[in-house]
């Protein structure tokens, strides 16, 4: 039988108009602008559409949603904005995931960030252990040369572990068939279409810290199943800590690695970013 759904735990806490609540207030208004300031866009070629919950999710919908920007003007002009959009479907044994995103940005009149994808995955618990999961994906990166990738595929995921809402562990493996169409650029070689089959497999690592501070790793390793010298590596670390009721500032960082990028496209992206993550 599959396992059952667990209630979620929340973190709300009473609120008391006193001194010390409001200077907590105007600290967390801090660290939201702060957030804003500082946020910088990432462009994974993998997508992540791990929760932050730790654990089964509670029977019904659960939406995340992000919305961050930064700027500068002066001897330097750049703006960016990025939209974000992840919505979790738990009914039974059975749990849908729909994930958006749309990142833009310019430098000194010139776009230097215009991307963008959706992504569909559905996962249905085997056991208490394993689960099956399918899911498709669209996307495109104009900047790294990608007019559109569409892929679909499949897998098992296994539960290391799990301690209600404390830590967790889950390992996937599987595959999925890509195609891709590339614009073309003056002194390049490389076809503007390519189809192929990649192995896909994964390890998540989350843990509670305390009622307020929470860690998540994501780790993707997907070769090409023709050529396995040809291969992507993601490696995703967050730290969330909790502003107020259902609104979270978010540390992130992620190393990605592809060992046969698009030419004139760098092998390797290393990013940070902090921003806002909003629970509904």
């Amino acid at each position: 039988m599959p396992p059952r759904v667990k209630d979620h735990a929340g973190f709300a806490r009473p609120v008391m108009a006193t001194k010390g609540f409001l200077l907590k207030y105007q600290v967390r208004k801090l660290l939201v602008w702060g957030a804003l300031a500082f946020f910088s866009p990432a462009a994974p070629a993998i997508v992540n559409v791990e929760q932050a919950i730790i654990g089964p999710p509670s029977a019904g919908l659960h939406t995340t949603a992000d919305w961050l920007a930064s700027g500068a003007s002066g001897n330097t002009e750049k703006s960016s904005n990025t939209a974000g959009f992840l919505s979790l479907w738990q009914h039974g044994e059975h749990t849908e995931f729909l994930q958006m995103q749309y990142a833009y940005g310019k430098s000194n009149g010139q776009v230097d960030t215009d991307r963008a994808f959706a992504h569909l995955r559905h996962r249905t618990a085997l056991d208490a252990g394993w689960a099956v999961e399918g899911f498709v994906q669209v996307g495109r990166d104009s900047l790294a040369r990608l007019m559109q990738r569409a892929l679909a595929g499949g897998g098992l995921r296994w539960r290391l572990f799990e301690d209600d809402r404390k830590f967790a562990g889950y390992l996937g493996c599987g595959a999925f068939h890509e195609q891709e169409t590339l614009s073309g650029e003056l002194g390049t070689t490389d076809p503007t279409q390519a189809g192929r089959w990649r192995a896909n497999s994964y390890l998540v690592l989350k843990r509670q810290l305390n009622g307020q501070v929470r860690l998540n790793n994501i780790a993707y390793y997907q070769p090409d199943t023709a050529d396995t010298a040809d291969f992507r590596i993601l490696e995703q670390a967050s730290m969330l800590v909790k502003l107020v009721q259902n609104l979270d500032l978010k540390v992130s960082l992620e190393i990605a690695y592809d060992s046969k990028p698009p030419q004139t496209v760098h092998k390797m992206d290393a990013l940070y970013s902090t921003g806002l993550e909003l629970s509904f």
